[in-house]
């Protein structure tokens, strides 16, 4: 059984609490209620997780450091990382220069109805050594620095070693603001949009002390089509290299992104460049129609990874039958015959692995989780410890 613990006992009073803007709401700006994210990691290292969460609006981001006990303090202000974004939305903990701390990574939208800000890298300085403030954590914002300062319209950021060099790479998840009604050829698929575009960072710290932005060569779509909600990263195929899924909303298919490893390269030259392939169309029937957030893990015991994406079906008939839809039949048929686009089903998918990822199918109707209302983010953990992954998902 699960005890909420209240706001007055815990200390944490954070609320994403939406301002009421002139001509800027949900009738403007399609994510507007998406929301910010949040981020569990620990920071000075005592042991204990501590907690950080961002705005989408201008009250600004809060860190609360675990004091014990289910309580927390506000170090915001001190700890120097309230963020100077409009718009936040996800946030990532990581050590990123390798120094035994973890950093915070904040990801944001700009651009849109006057919003101001980019994506910022906060890095841990560690605890104070001396002095009225000794102990205290601090943070200087380094996303300049360190090649990150990506400024567009982003909502998730990942951090793995996708070349096996040793140290941290950078995926950063983009959404599209083009409008949904307007349905354009997958072609459009390698056509660059600076907004929407996602990008694969390499992380060059040891030669040029910063990320570098390898997306094009190594195979990242970065298009305008790609309504990126949510990623996840796992050996998807068991061939020993992360691979990387992205859940897209609207038309556009979800992308499953297999790492190539390195490219073959000629003697005494080094290990050659890391690709990706994006190969969805050739291992999964379909896909939810609005895929929102995803998690990836073995729910089954087979020791091959599966992934759950989640959608917006609600499980009541009359409900059902009292939804809208943003197209119809021969719009939908259109998509698939003439414009290059695969199956998608508005409910989740639960895509379970036939074996190194060469094929999935969706069990989510027969597992009893295809319907679960307006569902934003599902979560695979054990949380009787059973030994089974059970499923966690958040709905608005």
């Amino acid at each position: 059984m699960f005890t909420e613990v209240a706001s007055s006992s815990s200390g944490i009073h954070f609320t994403n609490t939406l301002e009421k803007h002139k001509a800027f709401g949900i009738l403007y700006y399609l994510y507007y209620y998406n929301g910010g994210g949040v981020a569990v990691g620990d920071i000075n290292n005592d042991g204990l997780p501590d907690i950080y969460f961002t705005a989408s609006n201008k009250s600004g981001n809060k860190l609360y450091i675990n004091k014990g006990d289910f309580e927390f303090e506000d170090i915001t202000e001190k700890a120097g990382v309230a963020g100077g974004a409009d718009w936040c939305t996800g946030a990532t903990m990581a050590d990123i220069n390798g120094d035994g701390l973890l950093d915070i990574y904040v990801c944001a939208v700009q651009g849109e109805h006057g919003l101001q800000g980019r994506n910022e890298l906060y890095i841990n300085n560690g605890p104070s050594p001396s002095g009225e403030g000794r102990g205290e954590v601090t943070f200087t914002e380094s996303a300049e620095k360190y090649g990150l300062a990506l400024s567009a319209w982003s909502t998730q950021a990942v951090f793995f070693d996708y070349d096996h060099d040793g140290d941290l790479d950078c995926f950063v998840l983009n959404q599209s603001h083009h409008p949904n009604e307007n349905i354009t050829d997958t072609a459009k698929r390698r056509k660059p949009d600076v907004n929407a575009a996602s990008h694969l960072y390499r992380n060059d710290m040891s030669t040029t002390g910063k990320f570098t932005d390898v997306s094009a060569q190594s195979g990242i779509y970065q298009s305008s089509l790609g309504y990126g909600l949510g990623v996840s990263v796992a050996d998807l195929n068991n061939d020993g290299w992360e691979d990387i899924y992205v859940g897209n909303d609207f038309h556009e298919n979800d992308y499953y992104y297999i790492n190539n490893g390195p490219s073959p390269s000629p003697p005494g030259e080094g290990r050659g460049e890391v690709t990706f392939t994006e190969s969805s169309a050739k291992h999964f029937g379909h896909y939810s129609r609005f895929s929102m957030g995803n998690d990836i893990a073995d729910y089954n015991n087979d020791g091959q990874p599966d992934i759950v994406t989640v959608d917006m079906l609600p499980p009541a008939e009359k409900t059902v039958k009292t939804y809208g839809s943003d197209e119809n039949f021969d719009i939908y048929t259109f998509k698939i015959l003439h414009n290059g686009f695969q199956n998608q089903v508005s409910r989740n998918c639960l895509q379970t692995n036939n074996g190194s990822g060469s094929s999935f199918s969706d069990m989510a109707l027969m597992a009893g989780v295809s319907a679960t209302d307006w569902s934003w983010c599902p979560l695979f953990a054990d949380f009787d410890n059973d030994g089974n992954k059970d499923l966690f998902i958040s709905s608005g």
